[in-house]
């Protein structure tokens, strides 16, 4: 079945949350076809909302299991999975090949490893078969042979000694039925030939068969090097992709990594505020914190550690007086919030819920969160009207670049419009985690390919590089 311009990338969606699940469904519903996970998403929570969504969708017969290509990928050992995998090596049963490239974050793609993965994602999807099946990044063995002191022309050797492998296994799952097709997901891909960690799909189309038929890579209004470097026997990714007829999966498209750090390539929607109003918000919630230690824990009876950890985790507003200034830019402040207060409040509502049977004390908690998030609220709108200084200029530039043909539509449908008039390109992988967010991407579908999308992107770039923007 083809595959629809757009597709459902499933970074950062889990199965508890109402909702990614009601994002997925209107995005399936809504004519995508392409579902794209992987095993370390959420720690297989993804996964898991995928299976829950399709279940209910095939259930209520509002679709078919053919309708859908759904893809998932395998390398990464982390949370769960780096547990088992650190427990199989001290009890001396270590998985083969495993790189070990930082703290709790491994990689695998050797076929043992493979066989465990694919098993256990087939039972959190509920499914019998996969459409795609992509090993996922596998260039981490690159980066940590370059950090022990290879050489390249070694190192590379093994690499795709490893991948060759990993693909003569998964030939076997094919003829099983298991999955239909294989590719690779690698960052890599569209890198400059002589960087240790670049990714040929040259060297890999010597030992590939037919049953090779995707592959996925990061590209962006910002980072274009895939449409730019010919790294493969003279032809860039994108053009030796195509003479092998492979489907070119794009992810990353609204998210750049320049050397200012993660930029959102889309509008951000703020409400503005007062001076007055921001600093009376955090007053109020370090008051709530003073209160919520000095009084309302103090009539309980808790572990002294376990209070000790209470009391550092009530000081929100400490924190955010010291460092809301510091915190850069929209994106980073979101992956802050993500990372270390989301982890902190779930931590605080298990807790409360678990130990105290007090009304007036759960109900404190709720007005001390509420209090919480319109901080939290007030900082990201500060950062958001900061961001919308770069969302005009890029708007303007594409506006100029285009001749106005694509003014009134969004920074988001202007970039993944792009994307998609890319000769080459078969599906844009957008993370639209938010049911606002299925429609705006899912109006560029009635919009014909813009015949001029590299040139656009091309002196796009060059004006960023001029501006400093990158």
């Amino acid at each position: 079945m083809e595959y629809s311009r757009l597709g459902f990338g499933c970074y950062r969606v889990h199965y508890k949350v109402d909702e990614h699940i009601n994002a997925l469904k209107k995005a399936l519903l809504s004519g995508i076809n392409v579902i794209d996970t992987s095993s370390n998403y959420s720690d297989g929570g993804s996964e898991i909302l995928i299976g829950n969504v399709l279940d209910d969708l095939f259930t209520e017969d509002k679709l078919q299991r053919e309708d859908i290509n759904l893809i998932t990928k395998v390398g990464y050992i982390q949370g769960h999975n780096y547990t088992f995998a650190e427990h199989k090596k001290k009890s001396g049963e270590a998985f083969e090949e495993v790189v070990e490239y930082a703290d709790k974050l491994w990689h695998c793609i050797n076929p043992e490893f493979i066989e465990d993965q694919l098993t256990k994602q087939l039972t959190r999807l509920n499914q019998e078969y996969l459409d795609g099946y992509l090993l996922h990044n596998p260039e981490y063995y690159l980066g940590y042979a370059e950090k022990e002191g290879m050489e390249k022309a070694e190192a590379r050797e093994e690499y795709y000694k490893r991948i060759k492998k990993a693909f003569e296994f998964l030939d076997k799952k094919v003829s099983e039925g298991i999955i239909k097709s294989y590719g690779i997901s690698s960052n890599t891909f569209g890198s400059a030939e002589n960087d240790y960690n670049f990714t040929s799909l040259f060297e890999i189309s010597k030992f590939a068969n037919d049953n090779f038929k995707i592959i996925q890579f990061p590209l962006n209004l910002v980072e274009i090097n895939p449409l730019l470097n010919k790294n493969n026997n003279g032809k860039t990714v994108l053009e030796f992709a195509k003479e092998l007829n492979l489907k070119v999966l794009i992810n990353r498209p609204l998210n750049a990594i320049t050397s200012k750090g993660l930029i959102r390539l889309a509008e951000f929607n703020f409400v503005t505020y007062t001076e007055k109003d921001f600093y009376k918000q955090l007053e109020k919630l370090k008051l709530m914190e003073d209160d919520m230690i000095s009084e309302k824990l103090a009539t309980y009876s808790i572990d002294e550690n376990e209070l000790k950890r209470l009391k550092k985790i009530f000081s929100f507003g400490k924190i955010l007086d010291e460092n809301w200034k510091y915190f850069g830019s929209i994106e980073h402040f979101n992956d802050n919030v993500e990372h270390h207060f989301i982890p902190k409040i779930d931590y605080l509502i298990e807790y409360f819920e678990l130990h105290f049977q007090n009304e007036d004390t759960l109900n404190y908690l709720k007005k001390f969160l509420n209090e919480l998030y319109l901080m939290l609220n007030l900082i990201s709108n500060h950062y958001k009207m900061k961001a919308s200084k770069r969302t005009n200029f890029f708007n303007a530039k594409l506006n100029e670049l285009t001749g106005d043909s694509i003014k009134d539509l969004t920074l988001s449908q202007k970039a993944l419009l792009l994307l998609n008039s890319i000769d080459g390109i078969s599906t844009i992988l957008v993370g639209a985690r938010r049911e606002r967010y299925i429609d705006d991407i899912i109006k560029i579908n009635q919009l014909p390919n813009l015949g001029n999308s590299f040139e656009v992107l091309l002196n796009l770039h060059n004006e960023l590089i001029q501006a400093e923007n990158l």
